[in-house]
């Protein structure tokens, strides 16, 4: 996915390390396992609209990419594009994603069939 910020071309990708890194920020050991509960725990907060989680995303979406958006870029393209536009831009790119799109259809139909 390709977004332009104050004239900027910035990437954001959710691939392989978009979810090792996930899996970095978001792992419990218990017992001597290792939980990786990065892209889960992820979706949880972005389905309920966190914001802040939408920017997290985007940020280690663009984490290896170059040149790398700040968060204050991204924070400002909230309020310019608006969340509703920005969350939907992001579900669509994490639902075609090969690294993502299993655990991002499968959450999404949970909660749909629990409403």
């Amino acid at each position: 996915m390709e977004l332009t910020i104050n004239g900027k071309e910035y990437k954001f990708i959710f691939g392989f390390g978009f979810i090792q890194e996930m899996n970095r920020r978001y792992s419990v050991v218990e017992q001597g396992m290792t939980m990786k509960l990065g892209l889960d725990s992820t979706l949880i907060n972005f389905f309920n609209e966190e914001i802040e989680t939408l920017i997290e995303i985007l940020k280690v979406a663009n984490a290896t990419e170059s040149p790398r958006v700040a968060e204050k870029e991204l924070i400002a393209l909230v309020g310019e594009m608006g969340s509703e536009k920005l969350f939907d831009l992001v579900l669509d790119e994490l639902k075609k994603s090969e690294f993502t799109k299993k655990k991002t259809t499968t959450f999404e139909n949970k909660i749909k069939n629990s409403k």
